[in-house]
């Protein structure tokens, strides 16, 4: 796939990007509050779902010990074998995302699927 047909955020171009998750790797992981879906869910989801990603950007932010943030996005569609939805969050640690923007991603960038309970 050449740079021009990668759909995701980059640390080098966008300044952030979105950590995908690879559940054997993540199981013991303690700053996780909830386990991480399984694959199955993750690859599920569908436009309307709500899901939680991880940002991960290229510099910290002042107050942010960690150059990192956890997100909500809704799913506006799952086509072409990645995900597009929007933002919504305000994120407290930067200005290269802002609510309602729109973000590609992947199932594997999934933590946690909300469900409203």
């Amino acid at each position: 796939m050449s740079e021009e047909e990668y759909p995701y955020a980059t640390l080098e171009n966008d300044g952030y990007e979105i950590e995908a998750i690879e559940l054997d790797k993540w199981k013991d992981e303690g700053f996780l509050k909830e386990p991480i879906p399984n694959d199955e869910e993750r690859f599920a989801v569908q436009e309307g779902d709500i899901v939680k990603l991880i940002f991960h950007y290229a510099k910290q932010f002042k107050g942010n010990p960690h150059p990192v943030e956890h997100m909500w996005v809704v799913i506006t569609s799952a086509d072409k074998g990645y995900l597009t939805g929007f933002l919504d969050n305000e994120p407290n640690y930067t200005k290269l995302l802002t609510p309602g923007q729109e973000l590609t991603f992947h199932p594997e960038h999934i933590i946690e699927i909300w469900r409203g309970e």
